[in-house]
C-alpha cells in the first residue's frame, strides 16, 4: 500500500511537471512588450509602443526601420497566421499539417504562385525590394526573439521556416486566391450550361438563352450616378426549343447548399466634404470576408518622424506578411476597398479522348501540352507529385472524361506584370487625383478602391491592372494595360457621394466593357445591388452634415428590404385554400405577417422568408441543370444575377420551365413551403422559436481548434447571435461578415473608428487575444488611433 501511495505521488509529480512545462512553453511563446531586443539592421533605435488593446505604434527614422518594425511585431503576434497565408498561396500546407490539407495543395500548385512570386519580387524597384528585404529581417528577427516557438508548432510537432522575400507576396497571392479563385469553377458551369442550351447563338458566340439566366444585372442595379438610370428591358423568358424543364426527369429536392463559401465582398463609400461635418472627406469600409482566429487584418499606426518630406503616419489595417498600409489613412487621404467582382479569368472547354504528358486528343485532333513536375511535401508522409499540364488556352484545370471535356483556365493572377508592389505608393499621396492618376499601375487583385482627401475629393476607381483589349482570350498572355486615361473612374460626382458594394458602379459602357471584357453580359460577376442600393439610400437619407457616427450607422443596418417582395409572394401563396386543415401552414403564414423587415436575432418571419426564398431559388436552379443534363455541384451555386430571372419567372410563370411534378407554379410553391418546414424543423421543432439568431451565431474558430477537443473555449471567439445578412448593409453569416469597419476623415483621425472581430494577438494567453471582438460585436465604434501607451519595446541595433 505504501508503495502505491509513492507511485501516485510520483505520477502526480510528473503529470504537474508536464503540464508546468507545457505552460512554460506556451508563456515562451508570448510577444515582448517591454525592454530593450537588440534587432539586427537597423539605422536607428526603433519604438514600439502599445496601448491597452495591443494596438502598436511603430516609429522609426525611415523607411525601411518601419518596414523592419512591422516585420517584428507580425512576426511577434502572428507567425503562423503568415505561415499559413504563404502556404495556401504556394500550396505548402501539407508540408505542415499533413495530408489534410492535400487537396487544396493540389488546387494551388497548378498557379506556381511561388514561381510567380520571384518574378514579381524580381521585377521591383529596388526601393520595394529593400522594404520587403527589411520587412523580412524584422519577421525573422520578431520569430528569434520570442523565448520559444510559436505554440501552434508545438502543437504540429513542426518548426517554424523561416521569412523569405518572396513570402510577402504570397500573402499578396493569397488574396488572389480568396478573392478571385472560385470563379474559375463558376466558370465551368456557365460553359457547361451554355453548351446544352438550345436555340439561337447571340453576341460572343453565347446562347441566347443564356443570356437570360446570367444577366447583366437586374432591377437592384444601383451605381454610382447622379440621376437612377431607367433599368434596361429583361432578357426573354427562352422558349422550349432553347430550354424545356417540363421534358425532362423530374429532380428530387436536395438538402439547401451551406454558405460555407460566401463569394468575398465589402462595402464602402465616400462622402464629400462639402457634405460631412469635418469639410474633409469621410470614408467607410467594412471589407467582408470568411473570418478566423486571430483576425485577417492587424491594427497598426506606422510612424516616420524624419524631417519635413520624410515625415509618414499612417493608421489603419495591415496585412500580416506584407509591410503596407492596406486601408486606412496618412492624414492626407484616406482609402478603402471591395471586390470589384469583374472578369478577370477565362475558362474553356476542348473535346478530349486522351490526355498524355504532351498532348491532348480530341475529335478535331491534337493539342500540344506542356508538363511540369510539382513536388509535395507531406508531413508524415511520402511527398506527392502533381503534373501540372497547360496549353494554348491556359492551364488544364479538369478532365471530365464521361463527357469528353478537358476544361483550361487562364487567369490575369498568372501574369507577372499583374501583381506589384506599388500599393506602397499610396502612403505618400496628398490627393484624390494623385491616387485614381495611380489605380491603372496597383498589382492587387481587382478592387473598388474609394478614396477622399482632406480638401473633401472623392473618387473611385479599379485599382489593378486591367488589358486594354477586350475580347476573347485577354487573360492568356501579356496584355496592353490600361492607363490613367482609359482606365474605368469617377471622380467628384455631382451628387457627392460614392458606394460600392461588389455590385456594377460604372454607368459608362466603355468603362463596364473593360470590367466585364467581351463578355460584358456574362463575365463580370457583380453581386446583387440590393446591398448596394440600401447603401445608396442611406447615404442620401442624411439630412444633416455626416459624421463617422452616421457611418456606423449604416454599416450596421440590419433592414431586410430585399426581402419584403418575398414576404408578399408568401402571403400569397398561402391564400386560405391553402391553409384548410393545414395548421403548420397557417402557423408559418401567421410568423410571417408579423414580420418587421428587419434581419434582427429575435426575428422568426425572417428566417421563414429567407428559408423559403432559398428553397424556392435552389429547386429552380436544380430543375434548370437537371433538364440541362448539367451536374450540380455543392460549391456553386446559382449565378450572382439569378434573383432576376428567377423573380421573372414566378411573375410570367411559363409553364415549360416548370418542372412536370407540379401542375402549375402556385403548387409549385406551395410545394417548396411544406419543404422549407421539414427543412426548419430539423433544427427548430418548434416554428415559433425559430429565430435568426438560432441560425445566425457568429463562429469565428481557430484553424487549431477542431483538432483539439475541449480547446475550442479556450482558442475560438465567443459564440454570439448577430443580426444581419446577405443582401443589406450589415452582412452576418456565421463566420462570413465584416472582418473590420472603419470610418475616417483624413486629418481628422482622432474622430474616427476602427472595429476587428478580434485581438491583435494570435495567442490565447495573451490580453489582446480577445480584446475589442465585442466592442465589434455590439456595434461601438472602437477609436482608430492608439489609446494611450501601456508598453513600450525598444529595438536597437546590433
Amino acid at each position: 500500500m505504501l508503495k502505491l501511495k509513492f507511485v501516485g505521488a510520483a505520477c502526480a509529480l510528473l503529470l504537474i511537471a508536464a503540464v508546468s512545462a507545457a505552460y512554460l512553453c506556451l508563456r515562451g511563446s508570448l510577444a515582448q512588450l517591454d525592454g530593450t531586443v537588440r534587432a539586427g539592421a537597423l539605422s536607428a533605435p526603433l519604438r514600439i509602443e502599445r496601448d491597452a488593446r495591443g494596438v502598436p505604434t511603430i516609429e522609426a527614422r525611415n523607411r525601411a526601420d518601419l518596414a523592419f518594425g512591422t516585420g517584428f511585431v507580425h512576426a511577434q503576434d502572428r507567425f503562423f497566421e503568415m505561415d499559413l497565408s504563404r502556404r495556401l498561396a504556394a500550396g505548402e500546407l501539407s508540408e505542415l499539417v499533413g495530408k489534410v490539407a492535400l487537396q487544396q495543395d493540389r488546387r494551388a500548385r497548378l498557379f506556381r504562385f511561388r514561381t510567380l512570386a520571384r518574378q514579381v519580387l524580381a521585377q521591383a524597384s529596388p526601393e520595394q525590394r529593400a522594404t520587403f528585404a527589411a520587412y523580412t529581417q524584422g519577421v525573422n528577427a520578431g520569430l528569434a526573439a520570442l523565448r520559444s516557438r510559436p505554440w501552434e508548432y508545438w502543437l504540429l510537432a513542426q518548426q517554424p521556416r523561416a521569412w523569405r522575400d518572396e513570402d510577402g507576396l504570397l500573402v499578396v497571392y493569397a488574396m488572389w486566391w480568396d478573392l478571385q479563385a472560385g470563379g474559375l469553377t463558376r466558370g465551368i458551369q456557365r460553359r457547361a450550361v451554355d453548351a446544352r442550351l438550345g436555340g439561337p447563338e447571340c453576341e460572343g458566340g453565347w446562347k441566347c438563352a443564356l443570356y437570360f439566366l446570367y444577366p447583366h444585372g437586374t432591377s437592384w442595379d444601383a451605381p454610382d450616378v447622379s440621376v437612377p438610370e431607367v433599368s434596361a428591358a429583361a432578357p426573354p423568358i427562352p422558349g422550349p426549343e432553347a430550354l424545356n424543364v417540363r421534358a425532362a426527369p423530374a429532380v428530387a429536392m436536395r438538402e439547401i447548399l451551406p454558405a460555407a463559401a460566401p463569394t468575398p465582398g465589402s462595402n464602402n463609400w465616400a462622402v464629400a466634404g462639402r457634405l460631412t461635418a469635418s469639410g474633409a472627406a469621410l470614408i467607410a469600409n467594412d471589407m467582408h470576408l470568411n473570418q478566423r482566429v486571430p483576425t485577417i487584418w492587424y491594427h497598426a499606426r506606422l510612424r516616420l518622424a524624419g524631417p519635413g518630406g520624410d515625415a509618414l503616419d499612417l493608421n489603419g489595417v495591415t496585412l500580416p506578411g506584407a509591410p503596407v498600409l492596406v486601408a486606412g489613412s496618412n492624414g492626407h487621404i484616406a482609402w478603402g476597398f471591395t471586390n470589384s467582382a469583374g472578369d478577370w479569368l477565362d475558362v474553356e472547354r476542348l473535346d478530349c479522348t486522351a490526355v498524355s504528358e504532351h498532348e491532348l486528343t480530341g475529335a478535331t485532333g491534337s493539342v500540344p501540352l506542356n508538363q511540369t513536375a510539382e513536388v509535395i511535401q507531406v508531413h508524415g508522409a511520402p511527398p506527392v507529385t502533381e503534373m501540372v499540364r497547360s496549353g494554348p488556352a491556359g492551364l488544364l484545370l479538369r478532365v471530365d472524361p464521361d463527357t469528353h471535356s478537358c476544361w483550361f483556365g487562364a487567369w490575369l493572377a498568372q501574369i507577372p506584370q499583374a501583381t506589384n508592389l506599388n500599393l506602397m505608393r499610396l502612403e505618400r499621396f496628398t490627393s484624390v487625383d494623385e491616387v485614381l492618376a495611380e489605380a491603372p499601375q496597383l498589382g492587387i487583385p481587382h478592387e473598388n478602391l474609394v478614396v477622399g482627401d482632406r480638401e473633401g475629393h472623392i473618387g473611385w476607381a479599379i485599382a489593378g491592372r486591367i488589358p486594354a483589349q477586350v475580347g476573347a482570350g485577354r487573360a492568356r498572355a501579356v496584355p496592353r494595360w490600361t492607363t490613367a486615361a482609359n482606365h474605368p473612374r469617377i471622380e467628384d460626382p455631382p451628387i457627392g457621394r460614392l458606394w460600392t458594394a461588389n455590385a456594377r458602379v460604372a454607368s459608362d459602357p466603355a468603362q463596364q466593357q473593360l470590367i466585364g471584357g467581351h463578355t460584358a453580359q456574362l463575365g463580370a460577376e457583380y453581386d446583387l445591388g440590393a446591398r448596394a442600393g440600401q447603401v445608396r439610400d442611406d447615404l442620401l437619407a442624411l439630412t444633416h452634415p455626416a459624421t463617422p457616427a452616421d457611418m456606423l450607422r449604416i454599416q450596421l443596418d440590419d433592414r431586410a428590404i430585399f426581402l419584403t417582395r418575398w414576404q408578399r409572394l408568401l402571403l400569397e401563396v398561402l391564400d386560405e385554400a391553402s391553409l384548410q386543415g393545414q395548421p403548420r401552414r397557417a402557423q408559418l403564414r401567421s410568423l410571417v405577417a408579423a414580420w418587421d423587415a428587419r434581419a434582427g436575432v429575435d426575428s422568426v418571419g425572417y428566417r421563414l422568408v429567407r428559408a423559403f426564398h432559398e428553397r424556392v431559388t435552389q429547386s429552380v436552379w436544380d430543375s434548370i441543370l437537371g433538364a440541362l443534363a448539367v451536374p450540380a455541384e455543392d460549391d456553386v451555386g446559382p449565378p450572382v444575377q439569378f434573383e432576376g430571372p428567377l423573380w421573372q419567372l414566378l411573375t410570367e410563370r411559363p409553364l415549360h420551365l416548370l418542372g412536370r411534378s407540379y401542375a402549375d407554379w402556385n403548387e409549385f410553391l406551395r410545394a417548396q413551403v411544406d419543404q422549407t418546414l421539414i427543412d426548419l424543423a430539423k433544427s427548430c421543432p418548434q416554428l415559433s422559436e425559430c429565430t435568426w439568431g438560432k441560425r445566425n451565431f457568429v463562429t469565428i474558430r481557430h484553424p487549431l481548434s477542431g483538432a483539439l477537443p475541449g480547446a475550442a473555449g479556450f482558442l475560438d471567439m465567443p459564440s454570439v447571435e448577430l443580426p444581419g445578412d446577405h443582401n443589406l448593409p450589415r452582412v452576418q453569416d456565421a463566420a462570413f461578415g465584416a472582418s473590420e469597419r472603419f470610418a475616417v476623415s483624413p486629418g481628422h483621425e482622432d474622430e474616427a473608428y476602427l472595429e476587428l472581430p478580434g485581438g491583435q494577438s494570435g495567442h490565447p494567453l495573451s490580453p489582446y487575444y480577445r480584446a475589442g471582438f465585442m466592442g465589434w460585436v455590439q456595434g461601438q465604434p472602437l477609436p482608430f488611433l492608439p489609446g494611450p501607451t501601456e508598453h513600450t519595446l525598444t529595438l536597437s541595433p546590433h
